[in-house]
């Protein structure tokens, strides 16, 4: 492993996160009448394309990946962040999203680059690679699926871990409900992320895109029926021809067989699962970002072996 990746260990900790992101540059693209607001890091010649989660929320949970040693390029997917919004919801749809990877990349220049995409951003991501575009270095799933049914599944497992009162009002998907929040709370530190939620991710919260979540996934967390509901890309994973490295957590709610299962259908990726939860680029930021470095380098060298 290069020293600069053993370097940032020994500087980066976990509440020092959020200060280390600046971008060099940033603006808005145009992609079927619309704007994408997109910003990015200084860095070297390949650079790091990230998709992010939700769906519809936006790039800002991801600032940790700026303090990779090359350039980071962010962008807030449309209906969300500092990116404009549909007037029509039916606007959102799986084909706009894949098709909104290529019009960011064309607009951007990145011809040749290595993909990172975060839990919902994955299925975006594999979608994507299904079309074989060219110029793609490699790709990392992070905490991240290959099948909506499955997910659903794991999270069903996950509430069996709760009290049962509490995995009843959450199946219930009732937000008025007085134990609602609590018991989203007690989900929320067990699977997603232990102690305060990081300001990062405070803030992709706050900037999200409801209509995008509610078209694209559904209506309750936990019983999705939106456009996502029946997707299942497993038998297809045996086409993704880059090199892929799948990040899984222990106690992720995304459970770790998700991302087994992404390893066993993609030929040749690497699988690392951390002991943690939904984000482990903040709860272990200097051990994330040596590994998704060091395959990010070896990915580069194979390129041009």
């Amino acid at each position: 492993m290069s020293g600069e990746p053993k370097q940032r260990r020994r500087q980066i900790g976990r509440s020092e996160v959020a200060a280390l992101v600046s971008l060099e540059d940033e603006g808005f693209i145009e992609h079927r009448g619309h704007r994408v607001w997109w910003g990015a890091t200084a860095g070297g010649p390949v650079p790091l394309l990230t998709i992010h989660g939700g769906p519809g929320i936006c790039h800002d949970c991801l600032e940790p990946l700026a303090a990779l040693p090359r350039r980071v390029v962010f962008y807030d997917q449309y209906g969300c962040g500092r990116s404009d919004r549909a007037t029509r919801p039916t606007d959102y749809d799986l084909p706009l999203f894949i098709e909104e990877i290529d019009a960011v990349r064309a607009a951007l220049g990145l011809e040749r680059l290595h993909l990172f995409a975060h839990s919902y951003g994955g299925l975006l991501a594999l979608a994507y690679l299904f079309g074989q575009p060219e110029g793609v270095v490699s790709l990392t799933l992070s905490n991240s699926f290959a099948s909506v049914p499955a997910l659903v599944a794991g999270w069903h497992r996950r509430l069996e871990e709760l009290p049962t009162v509490s995995a009843d009002v959450l199946l219930a998907g009732d937000p008025s409900h007085p134990a609602y929040g609590a018991a989203l709370g007690e989900f929320v530190q067990r699977f997603v992320y232990r102690g305060e939620l990081p300001e990062p991710v405070l803030r992709s919260m706050g900037n999200s895109g409801a209509e995008v979540y509610a078209r694209m996934h559904g209506s309750s967390w936990f019983t999705p029926d939106g456009l996502l509901a029946d997707v299942d890309l497993t038998d297809r994973l045996g086409e993704i021809a880059v090199p892929t490295l799948v990040i899984g957590g222990e106690l992720d709610q995304c459970v770790p067989e998700l991302a087994h299962a992404i390893h066993k259908g993609i030929p040749g990726s690497e699988l690392t699962i951390f002991a943690g939860r939904h984000f482990p680029f903040f709860e272990s930021p200097a051990d994330f970002l040596d590994l998704v470095q060091g395959f990010l380098a070896r990915a580069e060298r194979a390129a041009t072996a």
